[in-house]
């Protein structure tokens, strides 16, 4: 399988460093997928070769972070890509807070918040695992909204540091068995996701549960939910009806009250 990849991008480029440099770009593949089809390449110099990935994967860092927040908007406006976008910002900012320290422990506690967030993003990306390359890490580096410089330093300072761990494991291993490390790699990335995926549905639920206990019931909830839509997207309500448990309607009501009490009338309510 990674001599067909391998080929392919060869016959492309027609060069073994900027067909890991291009590799490195494309999304879920990145560095870490790189630097293991070069461990499928003989004759490669590997210190080169994982510098081409370096770059590879650090083209889009200061991109996604720029776009990443103003892109969630849209996709949550438009009404095709609204579930979308609000599902992609769910599992950034469930991230987010474990990265930026929100849950300290004792040392973090003496650091700064810009701190906390520079080191937590370069230990996401440092961990040579998948899903936690420089794509993931630059749009949680945009959604934690420090300094833009910080932000893309983080990223490409881990970046390196999974590249160094990866191109040590490659370096032991002869080309003739890259297949079976790509083969380990896709395996892991299929069971982190099934593990993701349950984990972030659990503690979904469970934060659901304990938001309609805070509110009393469904309807406050929804109310509640709505009204900070609104807020976090500097948008007005002017009208939104929904039935609670009771059967009862009710209007809810967005940041600007007086322009919604005009815009709905007594009758309507």
């Amino acid at each position: 399988m990674t001599d067909t990849i391998i080929t392919f991008f060869r016959e492309l480029t027609g060069n073994d460093y900027l067909t890991l440099f291009i590799i490195s770009i494309i999304p879920l593949v990145e560095l870490r997928g790189a630097i293991i089809f070069m461990g499928g390449m003989e004759g490669i110099n590997l210190i080169a070769g994982m510098m081409c990935c370096v770059a590879g994967s650090s083209v889009m860092i200061i991109p996604i972070i720029l776009i990443i927040r103003p892109l969630i908007r849209k996709l949550k406006k438009s009404k095709l890509f609204s579930k979308f976008g609000k599902r992609m910002e769910e599992n950034l900012t469930e991230r987010a807070p474990e990265i930026s320290g929100e849950n300290e422990n004792a040392i973090k506690k003496k650091m700064s918040l810009d701190l906390k967030k520079f080191w937590g993003t370069f230990i996401f990306v440092a961990i040579p695992l998948p899903m936690t390359g420089s794509w993931t890490g630059s749009a949680i580096g945009g959604i934690l909204d420090f300094k833009l410089w910080k932000a893309a330093l983080a990223v490409f300072l881990g970046n390196l540091v999974a590249a160094g761990i990866l191109t040590v494991i490659v370096a032991f291993v002869p080309p003739k068995y890259a297949d079976f490390v790509l083969y380990g790699f896709i395996i892991l990335a299929i069971a982190l996701c099934i593990s993701l995926y349950f984990s972030r549905a659990a503690k979904r639920e469970k934060k659901v549960a304990k938001e309609k206990d805070k509110y009393g019931n469904r309807s406050l909830y929804e109310l509640a939910k709505l009204e900070q839509e609104a807020n976090e997207n500097g948008e007005v309500l002017i009208k939104k009806e929904y039935i609670d448990d009771d059967g009862n309607k009710h209007i809810v009501v967005g940041n600007d009250e007086t322009r919604n009490i005009n815009a709905v009338s007594k009758d309507e309510i």
